[in-house]
């Protein structure tokens, strides 16, 4: 029923010359990118491709590494300012919700400016953001470069994505997704490694400053890789979609905040969530009806493109709400430090890559929602297994369990990317590369939210601020909703799968 709501709402007429026009563009757009791109291989020959591969992913693992470094700076920020967790998850939650509505722009941002100048753009405002963040002084002003931060890494991973599709012909982008995907969930593993090493010797500011090195390296490679982009002569400037950046811009905060708050003030908490329930709505009803909508959903009529979105949502909560969950069971419930509780993920990063390797083979080869759900049920054994895990497990025995939920992320990642832009038509893999990374992130938003407000209440239920029973169930309902995502992933089927290159 889920899946027929979401193809009902989205439904288009069919007659719609506006629409006809703007497909049209599309493709022309498209064909000009190729053509940039056939003069980038003429002039680097065949290892261009992964060149320009090694510069999105630089710009994407600064944007990814953003939203889980401070994960391990939680409990000495928690110390410094006095708050609480359904106080101190704003810093997760918010950078989370600002990538989500970003991640909305980028196809607008990459029609009006070009992709090149809109990635450097994102990258060198990333650096100011974080340079602020680190100069805070007070809780608000921090959320605030969080919020910035989270703004400008929503537009980095879809403008990346956008170079990989234009550089790698379809029956290669699952090995091509294999590499890309080593930046969105190695940072995850890196960044907290890092990030204790820092907060351990020089405190939490430090944290905000371990991406800069590599926006700027990217920022250094991309004049020479990443095309220009440039629409073409005479074309109109994409319209701006206000209308409904506003309705998701207070749908999240409606949404996010009123979950938040639903302990320390019930009713005005509830009041929010029913608000932002309806301008979550009113945004599906308006994206539907407009002619430049920021979230396409005509792709949404493609088979098994809705069933994607949702594993998506799924992948989303789980990784973010277990990034978050992590650090803080490792230093509060276990006792260890911030570097420890860094380096207990280091492990699993390294299984990653190597697992990442293969898998995007796997994913050329076999059905992806077959290899989907192969990674979906193993993060749900590895999330079980923390769930399970005391102060007697052991260090090396954690990091392991840690190990085998990054075998099933690298396994979920080239399968449900590579899968979801298989599915669409040639012309609409922007669109679809936009919508996927949507609702990933909006998933993490509401996982990390949903993650902090159930601890916060059991806490307080158990009247056991350090308790170490509400991080374990917290892993349960994270295994929960992985198993839940099984059935999307089943049904993530429509076009057959392009044969693999002998």
């Amino acid at each position: 029923m889920g899946l027929t709501l979401i193809s009902r709402l989205c439904h288009y007429p069919e007659q719609n010359t506006e629409t006809d026009r703007s497909h049209f563009a599309m493709s022309a757009e498209t064909d000009a990118r190729q053509e940039e791109v056939a003069a980038m291989f003429a002039r680097h020959g065949r290892g261009y491709r992964w060149w320009a591969v090694l510069t999105v992913m630089l710009g994407t693992v600064s944007a990814i590494m953003e939203a889980t470094v401070v994960n391990v700076a939680l409990p000495e920020i928690i110390r410094v300012f006095g708050v609480g967790h359904d106080q101190v998850q704003l810093l997760s939650t918010g950078f989370l919700a600002a990538t989500t509505t970003s991640m909305l722009l980028a196809m607008w941002a990459m029609q009006r400016f070009g992709l090149r100048r809109a990635f450097v753009g994102a990258l060198v405002l990333l650096v100011m953001f974080s340079v602020l963040a680190a100069l805070s002084d007070r809780f608000e002003l921090l959320a605030l470069c969080r919020i910035g931060q989270g703004s400008i890494a929503g537009l980095i991973q879809p403008l990346s994505m956008l170079v990989i599709i234009d550089v790698f012909p379809p029956e290669e982008r699952g090995r091509a997704m294999g590499a890309y995907g080593l930046g969105i969930v190695l940072s995850p593993a890196i960044g907290p490694v890092a990030g204790g090493l820092l907060v351990d010797h020089f405190g939490w500011r430090a944290v905000f400053l371990v991406t800069v090195p590599l926006c700027l390296a990217a920022i250094a490679l991309a004049p020479r890789y990443v095309v220009a982009g440039r629409p073409p002569p005479g074309r109109h400037k994409r319209p701006f979609d206000m209308i409904g950046l506003l309705l998701v811009v207070g749908a999240l905060c409606l949404l996010l905040g009123g979950l938040a708050a639903l302990i320390r003030q019930p009713f005005a908490g509830a009041l929010a969530v029913a608000l932002g329930l309806t301008l979550a709505i009113a945004f599906l009803v308006w994206e539907r009806t407009t002619l430049h909508p920021l979230l396409d959903f005509r792709i949404f009529r493609e088979p098994g493109f809705g069933a994607a979105v949702l594993v998506a949502l799924a992948y989303g909560v789980g990784i973010y709400g277990s990034t978050y969950l992590a650090p803080v069971f490792a230093q509060i419930g276990l006792g260890f430090s911030g570097y420890e509780a860094g380096l207990m993920l280091l492990p699993g990063g390294a299984v990653l890559a190597l697992v990442l390797l293969q898998a995007g083979k796997l994913a050329d080869r076999f059905p992806s929602n077959r290899v989907a759900m192969a990674g979906l049920a193993c993060f749900s054994v590895s999330a079980v297994l923390m769930g399970l895990s005391s102060p007697l497990t052991g260090f090396w025995l954690l990091a392991l369990w840690v190990a085998v939920g990054r075998v099933g992320l690298g396994l979920i990642i080239p399968g449900l990317n590579a899968g979801a832009l298989r599915l669409l038509p040639r012309g609409s893999e922007g669109a679809g590369s936009s919508s996927i990374n949507f609702f990933r992130q909006l998933g993490g938003a509401l996982g990390v939210t949903l993650i902090a407000l159930f601890l916060e209440a059991r806490e307080r239920q158990l009247d056991a601020v350090h308790g170490l029973q509400p991080m374990q169930e917290g892993f349960f309902l994270i295994a929960f909703v992985y198993c839940l995502a099984l059935v999307p992933a089943w049904l993530m089927t429509g076009r057959a799968p392009a044969a693999s290159p002998s």
